[in-house]
């Protein structure tokens, strides 16, 4: 009777393009028509793609999914869970489960693979909406150790830069020590004159540099209109301008300057109190004053 009914190859053609037609519907519909937005069960799936944890026969029909039917919601939710994987894993690296471990999770998983089957359609709006808590839970402990990771990145940086810096003031603090306590360098005590009897400095006389590091303390600042003048004293001819200078608020000061070649037989050093800028020969009082041994 079946071969009287089909006869003809009209007949088997029309079977085969029925049985196509209806696959073909089945396959569309469980694919696209169904992903016009992000379910519970199409992101599950995706996470599990996104993780490389859905089973390989499963994966290369998501991947033909996403690569030839270019589902759009599918296609962000996996993009955006590999994004967040790569940020974790560029910032906490993968460790792989121990042999023991490991064995005793696939015994676990083929142990309840059978009951898991025969309940799975039941349980999969629940399982959807734990997945879904699971994720967002999951995200944001991401995106918060991400956040933590940058930070104590730059926390790392500025700490690094802070003892580059501190390294480079300690070694130029260690230089300035081995030269102010050199056999070579001559000290010039300066005591307080006329109205500031109370102020003291000191000048540590680099000779084989030529160099000047003064040091003074308890020397009131002047006003704008006035400044401080360090003088050269020769033993023969006028005082040399070595620097024009004003105190903190605390009457401290130090002053750096070289010693020029023509100051050579000292009998002294000074420091007057002139005009803002400083005059090319002492006016004003004394205000300091060291006699050169």
């Amino acid at each position: 009777m079946l071969n009287s009914q089909f006869s003809s190859d009209e007949n088997w053609e029309l079977v085969r393009l029925t049985v196509q037609t209806r696959r073909e519907a089945s396959r569309l519909n469980k694919r696209t028509m169904k992903h016009a937005e992000l379910t519970d069960d199409l992101q599950e799936r995706a996470s599990l793609y996104a993780a490389g944890a859905m089973p390989e026969n499963e994966r290369r029909e998501y991947a033909q999914h996403l690569e030839e039917e270019r589902c759009p919601v599918c296609t962000k939710e996996v993009d955006e869970l590999q994004s967040l994987m790569s940020l974790f894993a560029f910032s906490t690296p993968l460790q792989s489960p121990s042999p023991a471990i490991r064995e005793r999770l696939l015994d676990q998983a083929r142990a309840s693979a059978p009951g898991r089957a025969a309940v799975m359609a039941h349980r999969r709006s629940w399982f959807g909406r734990v997945a879904a808590l699971g994720a967002v839970a999951a995200t944001a402990l991401l995106v918060l150790t991400v956040n933590q990771n940058l930070q104590l990145r730059r926390l790392s940086d500025s700490l690094r830069t802070r003892i580059t810096e501190l390294e480079s003031q300690l070694s130029e603090q260690r230089v300035l020590l081995a030269s102010l306590t050199s056999a070579d360098v001559r000290i010039i005590n300066l005591a307080g004159q006329g109205t500031t009897p109370a102020a003291n400095g000191r000048i540590f006389w680099d000779q084989p540099a030529r160099r000047w590091r003064v040091y003074v303390h308890n020397l009131p600042p002047v006003p704008a209109d006035r400044s401080y003048q360090l003088w050269f004293v020769p033993r023969t001819g006028n005082p040399i301008s070595a620097s024009v200078f004003n105190t903190e608020t605390d009457g401290s000061a130090m002053v750096d300057i070289p010693v020029p070649d023509n100051v050579v037989m000292l009998a002294a050093a000074a420091v007057t109190t002139e005009p803002a800028g400083g005059l090319p020969q002492p006016s004003g009082p004394f205000a300091l004053l060291g006699m050169v041994n």
